[in-house]
């Protein structure tokens, strides 16, 4: 008997002796009644106790300890420590020893807080009632709130919108009767007490926007024309502007990368360059700026070869599945048939299983590779039924055509010259074999005259070593894939057919494969499981991303695990609305039906950022309610402030310097010299010429390398490509302020951005030509003129230290590093 257990019965005899000497006070009379022993008391009362805290690990399917739950007969069987009830006496019963706290503590349930003390004697009084169950009621695990089907909930009813003080909005849409989204956050700041911060003035809302979605600051022009706009749709107007902005797809691709781990080497030992990793980026880039339907934009990166051929994008989003990090000695140096090797490529389809899985439907899967996962409904063979799934693929650089007529072309003269070899390997006829060898020479000349493919580095089909040969022309099959037992390579167990996730199965049959089902199928149903409308984990994940890129948290703060082990949403009403949103909003653009502004991710978002929630003040006095009730502001009475990312400070420094070069797409750029690259590639940053104009582009094409990080970007906390980053860290350190201080990135910015004023002022001779130049910086970077007293310490600092120094001390002030 577990020591906590037998201590709970210790103290329970001891407290049943000294209640036997002790009148039974009348308070707890009610309590000490037995109840009817019917099925009534067990149903209403008993079973919804099971089912919430101990159906998920003693069901039917997962027999914890040996015991279930889920019947009569179960709870008669008891488990591996025998009986866990003793009808008529709770004293007997093991399960009462299990349940009861001593010090705030109890046994069961694991890994969670123990049962409320009117649970606890709820159970008690059944038992001693003679532990009732009819032999007809069946228990069911309780659905998890991610795996329920997803339905459009009703729209609050509000009896007006929260009081708000300040100037007026800037346009009817700020009602909070106006917006769904409002509706929502009104319903749960009254029940709070709480009330909606006044609106944010339109300098504020200017650069939040263009930063939000754009990643880029707004000019000072820009902020004076917003400011001065008196259409009563100046705000919705800017917003469908930034939308229709090329530089939006840059924004958000980089959000996207973040969450697939995407990098330009491979990683591990040998961190060799992917020189043709950049068309996926831009793939991404282009699908955004196109508000390509989101389940398109998963069926792409999947199976888009399949389902989409001939076409560039269907090859250019396969960069997903090889997206993360590679073991180029376990791969290039070491054949599939040793240990090391087979540890390689379990590793590989590991990662792009894990990758799959996380980035739609935002489930860990990673811990089921060696035993069933220990919290969420994931048994170990659902895992390697999803490594069947791409177990024809290795990471390869894949020639493609960017024109879809000349891929068409180039498909149609490469089966015809596979025809012809065939039959020439039939002919016995010396003349017909002559005439098939000239026509298999002009085919293989119109093949030649094509413009020589493209290449892009993605998943692509595993060709095999030694004996063994994969899927593709040769008609071979995917690698067989065995369970392992305990993740290990060297202990295969039985083999595994192609399948998905089982916990879904109630509302979302699985696909239906045979175990020798080829690549394409394998993939093409994976697609359309993903994508599937019926698929709640797909549709919840985007929406919860995009509400933690425009307010710096997610309406579930875990936002690749909704998990047990993930944070339950705080508006989940809210969030299934957006994600019907974007669900039916592409089924309405692929029916023809007109939506403002596009549809799927863009209209959503517009949404989010033209609500009064998105509207507020995040500078405000916060009340002793507020404090009480919700200090980290998880419902959003109040707008949160954030610390821009990395990218975005870089490309706002040179923005304001003058030297932002716009242009976009194509292979990345360097700011590193690579040495020893024969071998093991050494990436020397500090040897990198800051002035290089090749290298003052919008970071989102800088050239992403695993094993060493740029000092700067990592010091603002870069993504690492290495790993999964759902969420970006915003830590506040020294290292921050000297690495923008010192780092000579921000040194030659500076000297630039100190030029720039000088030529636009006049020069820097006289005294008001240095106030002016200063006066201008500021507006530059900040979008605002500096008060009197900002002026006056810059223009005396500038004096003493010169105009670059100063520069380098405006793109340090917190103003410029934040939006609020």
């Amino acid at each position: 008997m577990h020591f906590l257990a037998l201590a709970n019965r210790i103290l329970r005899w001891g407290t049943t002796l000294a209640a036997l000497l002790l009148p039974v006070p009348r308070l707890h009379a009610q309590a000490a009644e037995a109840p009817a022993s019917d099925a009534a008391f067990f149903r209403d009362s008993v079973a919804p106790i099971l089912q919430q805290h101990c159906l998920s690990c003693h069901n039917e399917a997962e027999r914890r300890g040996g015991l279930s739950l889920s019947t009569a007969t179960d709870l008669r069987a008891g488990g591996d420590s025998g009986m866990v009830v003793t009808a008529g006496d709770p004293e007997a019963s093991y399960l009462l020893d299990l349940i009861t706290p001593i010090d705030d503590e109890a046994e069961m349930p694991q890994a969670a807080p123990p049962l409320a003390a009117e649970d606890v004697a709820t159970i008690r009084r059944w038992i001693a009632a003679g532990a009732a169950w009819p032999e007809d009621h069946r228990l069911r695990p309780p659905a998890w709130w991610s795996l329920t089907p997803l339905e459009s909930p009703t729209l609050p009813e509000i009896t007006g919108p929260p009081e708000i003080t300040g100037p007026p909005s800037l346009s009817e849409s700020t009602s909070a009767a106006a917006n769904p989204i409002d509706r929502f956050i009104a319903a749960a700041l009254d029940e709070r007490g709480l009330a909606r911060a006044p609106e944010a003035d339109r300098r504020t809302l200017i650069r939040r926007l263009s930063f939000d979605l754009l990643g880029l600051p707004p000019s000072d022009q820009e902020i004076e024309a917003f400011v001065a706009d008196s259409h009563p749709l100046a705000y919705e107007r800017l917003v469908d502007r930034m939308l229709a902005s090329p530089h939006y797809g840059e924004r958000w691709a980089r959000h996207w990368l973040d969450v697939v781990h995407y990098g330009e080497t491979h990683g591990y030992d040998k961190d060799k360059p992917r020189n043709h990793a950049w068309p996926y980026r831009d793939y991404v880039i282009r699908a955004l700026n196109e508000d390509k339907p989101y389940a398109r934009f998963i069926e792409e990166q999947i199976a888009g070869d399949l389902l989409y051929p001939h076409t560039r994008d269907g090859i250019e989003a396969l960069g997903f599945i090889a997206a993360g990090p590679w073991d180029f000695i376990g791969h290039v140096e070491v054949p599939e048939t040793k240990i090391d090797g087979k540890i390689a490529r379990h590793l590989d389809r590991d990662d792009m299983v894990q990758n799959t899985v996380e980035t739609f439907l935002s489930l860990t899967v990673g811990c089921a590779q060696c035993h069933d996962h220990r919290f969420d409904p994931i048994p170990q063979a659902d895992y390697y039924a999803l490594q069947a799934m791409f177990s024809a693929l290795d990471r390869v650089d894949r020639p493609y055509d960017v024109d879809p007529q000349i891929a068409r072309r180039r498909h149609v003269l490469t089966e015809r010259q596979q025809e012809l070899d065939r039959e020439h390997e039939q002919l016995t006829s010396q003349i017909a074999a002559a005439m098939c060898d000239a026509e298999r020479r002009e085919v293989r000349e119109q093949i030649e005259r094509l413009p020589a493919p493209a290449l892009v580095y993605a998943g692509g089909i595993h060709h095999g070593s030694g004996s063994f040969r994969g899927t593709g022309p040769e008609g071979g099959q995917p690698r067989p894939i065995f369970f392992l037992a305990r993740g290990d390579v060297t202990s295969p167990q039985q083999e595994v057919a192609p399948g998905v996730l089982s916990c879904l199965g109630d509302h979302l049959a699985p696909p239906q494969l045979a175990p020798a089902a080829n690549d394409g199928e394998r993939r093409a149903a994976l697609a359309a499981w993903l994508s599937d409308r019926r698929n709640p984990l797909t549709w919840r994940s985007i929406a919860n991303r995009l509400w933690l890129y425009h307010f710096g948290r997610g309406l579930v703060e875990t936002p690749n695990d909704f998990g047990r082990m993930g944070e339950p949403p705080t508006h989940p009403e809210l969030l299934d609305w957006l994600a019907c949103q974007i669900r039916d909003a592409g089924e309405m653009r692929e029916a023809g039906s007109h939506i403002d502004s596009g549809s799927s991710l863009k209209r959503v978002q517009r949404m989010i950022v033209t609500s009064a929630t998105y509207r507020q003040r995040s500078a405000v006095v916060p009340s002793a309610v507020a404090l009480e009730a919700d200090p980290d502001n998880r419902f959003y009475w109040r707008m949160n402030r954030r610390r821009l990312e990395a990218e975005a400070v870089r490309d706002a420094m040179l923005v304001a310097a003058g030297r932002l070069d716009r242009r976009m797409g194509g292979p990345s750029y360097r700011d590193f010299v690579i040495e020893k690259p024969e071998h093991s590639p050494h990436y020397q940053y500090h040897l990198h010429d800051p002035d290089d104009p090749r290298a003052q582009r919008r970071s989102v094409y800088r050239f992403l390398v695993r094993s060493q990080t740029q000092p700067l970007m990592t010091a603002l906390d870069c993504a690492d490509p290495s790993m999964q980053v759902a969420r970006r860290n915003q830590a506040n350190t020294p290292l921050q302020a000297l690495a923008m201080l010192n780092n000579q990135l921000p040194l030659a910015v500076s000297r630039h951005f100190a030029e720039s004023v000088t030529r636009a002022t006049g020069g820097e001779g006289s005294s008001g030509e240095i106030e002016a130049a200063v006066a201008l910086a500021f507006r530059r970077a900040i979008g605002r003129d500096a008060t009197a007293d900002e002026q006056a310490a810059l223009v005396a600092y500038a004096r003493r230290h010169g105009l670059a120094a100063t520069c380098r001390v405006i793109l340090n002030l917190n103003e410029f590093l934040f939006v609020d």
